[in-house]
């Protein structure tokens, strides 16, 4: 728990210098939604929401997906991911086009079972670092090819099941493809 309060701070102190800012600009909120391909092929879903200012923009998202079967421990027939994130994305260009990167916390809760039917269920606070590039479409419509490092700080130990072990990856690379609306200012 001391490691998400510290986190925490971390985040604060990387979005401080946003409050640095001149003033005298009128800031413009904007707002959007996203898509992301890969809970979806990995049969699941997405749903995600953004809310930003300047080039710095926060995001929320929840996602389901099957673990793919070549990343699963030996002797676990099935791990499904319920996961839910905030992350913060600072852009280089303005209006949150071109390339972006930033962190983001999360919560992942793992249902599994092991290969002689034992139900199991692991939960872990994750720290993401991620980064992508936006690439407009049409007119609100963009693109965004994105990679990620996924981090477990809690829920990393090793949970037996009679002659089944399941064993939480330490860190999860993700690469993806979102499909994005900008939806307009708040």
């Amino acid at each position: 728990m001391i490691r998400f309060f510290v986190l925490l701070v971390i985040l604060g102190i990387v979005c401080s210098g946003y409050s640095q800012r001149d003033t005298t600009k009128q800031v413009r909120i904007s707002w959007g939604g996203e898509q992301d391909v890969l809970p979806y092929i990995l049969k699941g879903y997405f749903i995600s929401g953004w809310l930003g200012a300047n080039k710095l923009r926060v995001r929320a998202s929840y996602a389901n997906s099957t673990i793919p079967g070549f990343y699963l421990t030996e002797r676990i027939e099935m791990d499904q991911v319920n996961a839910g994130g905030i992350s913060i994305e600072h852009f280089i260009k303005d209006n949150f086009k071109g390339l972006w990167f930033g962190p983001g916390i999360g919560y992942w809760v793992n249902s599994f079972e092991t290969v002689n039917r034992v139900k199991g269920q692991n939960n872990s606070f994750v720290f993401s670092l991620g980064g992508g590039y936006n690439i407009t479409l049409w007119k609100r419509l963009y693109a965004s090819p994105w990679v990620a490092l996924h981090t477990r700080f809690t829920g990393v130990s090793e949970k037996k099941y009679g002659d089944s072990k399941y064993v939480p990856a330490r860190f999860t690379p993700e690469v993806s493809f979102k499909l994005g609306w900008k939806f307009g200012n708040l």
